[in-house]
């Protein structure tokens, strides 16, 4: 089991995993992989608005690394609070290791060097951040969301639970729709 480290970014305490601090001779810094970057926005986002529903996941590839994060309401909705969107989404700005630009078809690597309060370096980026206004795909907050968007979607041919069971059934893992199941019943 890996010791917790507390590091302060932005004002807000996270913890992380020793084996993230890594030294260049004898300096240390965070190295600031993927993994790091998902759990860090993760963390913000359960500590700063706790209301909310927040998934994250990362992925290593060739070439690259990039972190998904999906953020909603309770309920699966959007988040239509413009200042608490904007401060979930600034984390792509801090945690990204540049930008692509698609006019000459080249990675922008960021130029400044990022630290923590404290001045600890932080270094090696996860390549893209994608931070979306949306709930998990399958997550119960997912489907309870389409539920309440029914018609606009089904256009009154689908009215009942178990109509909408019947008919997303296909999309949902067994135990998707065991979860989705219950709760609805219980609504």
């Amino acid at each position: 089991m890996s010791k917790k480290v507390k590091i302060s970014i932005k004002g807000t305490e996270f913890l992380i995993p020793s084996t993230f601090i890594n030294y260049d001779e004898k300096t240390p810094y965070i190295y600031m992989r993927a993994k790091l970057a998902a759990s860090i926005i993760k963390q913000y986002v359960k500590k700063t608005y706790p209301n909310l529903k927040v998934w994250s996941k990362s992925s290593v590839y060739s070439g690259g690394s990039s972190v998904d994060v999906d953020v909603c309401n309770s309920d699966g909705t959007s988040i239509t609070d413009s200042k608490i969107w904007d401060d979930i989404s600034s984390w792509k700005s801090i945690l990204q290791g540049g930008s692509f630009d698609g006019m000459y078809d080249i990675y922008n690597y960021r130029e400044d060097s990022p630290t923590t309060d404290k001045g600890t370096p932080l270094k090696y980026f996860p390549s893209y951040i994608f931070i979306n206004n949306k709930p998990k795909w399958g997550s119960w907050e997912y489907w309870l969301n389409q539920w309440n968007l029914k018609d606009e979607y089904y256009q009154g041919t689908i009215n009942t639970i178990d109509e909408f069971l019947s008919h997303n059934k296909t999309y949902m893992t067994d135990k998707e729709y065991s979860l989705v199941s219950s709760n609805f019943k219980s609504l």
